[in-house]
């Protein structure tokens, strides 16, 4: 039975379509081992199959998204802390990330899955479809293509794609984002499709920025629409498509909660802090609480800005935030990430200080007058608090690092149990992949 929507359901159906792009073995291959009276090759062919291939592609992104490129992803920053009594989750937490354990694997496993379902399935589409140069269909597969290289870039140390035997650095992932990018803008324009043109501007503004390439940026940005967005959808109807993060929140066993750098107008570890907290963009409860390892302690996280649900209210006002919920989707591209991106490119100047301002008062916030350093530090501060939780930090922070300013968390953990950060910046290649990629040796083996 095949069906549509997630991954989660999707994969098991599809892993044969997916499998078409590898190196290592061809659909000749995979049909001789297998019951061909189960998947022939005239069937692959077949141009009804293209909402399923359509639908594999979103699935694989949106399930690599939420968990682990978020949940994960935010807990090896300064956004989140984790309450769960697993060793390996709490070197996570502590920037401590090893080859051999499983959040390395999870990471670059989940968005190999999506890369490579995007990049198989965009040549797929190049002869399923009639005019594939014209075709939004076609358009929407690069475009998601691109955005799985960058979260490849974002989290990964460094990455092999497809079973190949390159092991790419992240610059180089961001320079296959652009070129997806540029055909899916291509495509989009051509099929006349407003939305497809918007997402492959943001992903060029994104991928631009982290290759430096900054009057690309600033160009792009202001072709973007106003309020526009694009989420990875997740759905309250069907386990398989749930948003991962709103377990993390709920019940007895919560395990996430906000780290002190985004602590809500108050000192971290203070029982009510209701009054200070006018920033509507990041809100949790005012009192923590103690998670599975009742050690950490824990301000449940509301909905973010970047989320559906998000409601704009805050706990000094009297208001009740929005919580995260299975359906809660996630914007994953939109016109205030390419105005951040932008601004970031422009660098000191009279127009970020502008936009800063601006930012500054959606979180009731005094005006601010800024120049230098102090305006960029400003400008990264709102970018935080715009796009918290919503998959940005992690590539933000490796970014300003290889700009020379290190904003990782150190020194010592809330936990004090913990003892001091460690080092790490990015998930590594995973041991699975050496064992598995017949074209890569581990180092000095």
């Amino acid at each position: 039975m095949i069906r549509t929507m997630s991954s989660r359901s999707v994969r098991a159906t599809v892993i044969g379509l997916a499998l078409a792009g590898l190196g290592a073995c061809s659909f000749s291959d995979i049909l001789e081992v297998q019951n061909p009276d189960e998947l022939n090759e005239d069937l692959l062919q077949d141009d009804g199959l293209i909402d399923v291939l359509l639908s594999s592609v979103k699935g694989d992104f949106d399930e690599a998204f939420d968990d682990p490129f978020i949940w994960r992803g935010s807990m090896f920053t300064d956004e989140s802390l984790t309450g769960i009594n697993w060793e390996q989750t709490a070197r996570l937490n502590q920037r401590i990330v090893q080859f051999d354990e499983g959040d390395a694997d999870l990471m670059f496993t989940e968005i190999s899955a999506a890369l490579q379902q995007a990049d198989s399935i965009s040549g797929r589409l190049r002869t399923l479809l009639d005019t594939p140069g014209t075709d939004a269909r076609f358009a929407r597969t690069l475009a998601y293509a691109g955005y799985s290289y960058i979260l490849m870039a974002d989290a990964m140390c460094e990455a092999t794609v497809a079973v190949g035997d390159v092991i790419h650095q992240p610059l180089a992932l961001y320079q296959f984002a652009v070129d997806r990018f540029n055909e899916a803008l291509t495509v989009a324009t051509a099929a006349n499709d407003a939305d497809l043109v918007n997402l492959a501007r943001v992903g060029l503004t994104r991928a631009h920025l982290n290759l430096g390439n900054m009057a690309q940026v600033i160009s792009i940005a202001d072709q973007v629409t106003a309020n526009f967005k694009y989420e990875a959808e997740y759905s309250d109807q069907n386990p398989s498509v749930y948003n991962v993060l709103q377990a993390r929140v709920t019940s007895a066993n919560h395990s996430l909660g906000v780290h002190p750098k985004f602590v809500a107008g108050g000192v971290f570890g203070t029982q009510d802090l209701s009054p200070v907290m006018t920033d509507p963009r990041v809100q949790h409860f005012a009192r923590w609480r103690l998670g599975h390892n009742q050690l950490t302690p824990l301000y449940t996280l509301n909905a973010s800005l970047m989320m559906s649900n998000y409601n704009g209210q805050t706990r000094a006002a009297g208001g009740t935030p929005a919580l995260i919920e299975r359906g809660s989707s996630i914007a994953f591209a939109s016109q205030l990430e390419a105005l951040h991106n932008r601004y970031e490119a422009l660098g000191d100047d009279p127009a970020t200080l502008a936009f800063v301002n601006a930012r500054r008062a959606v979180g009731n916030q005094a005006p601010v007058a800024l120049t230098g350093q102090p305006l960029i530090d400003e400008l990264r501060n709102q970018r935080g608090k715009d796009l918290f939780l919503a998959g940005y930090r992690l590539g933000d922070l490796r970014r300003w690092l290889r700009g020379g300013q290190d904003l990782f968390p150190s020194g010592q953990h809330v936990n004090a149990q913990w003892g001091d950060y460690g080092t790490a910046t990015c998930f590594p290649l995973p041991l699975e992949e050496y064992e598995g990629n017949p074209n890569i040796s581990l180092p000095g083996s």
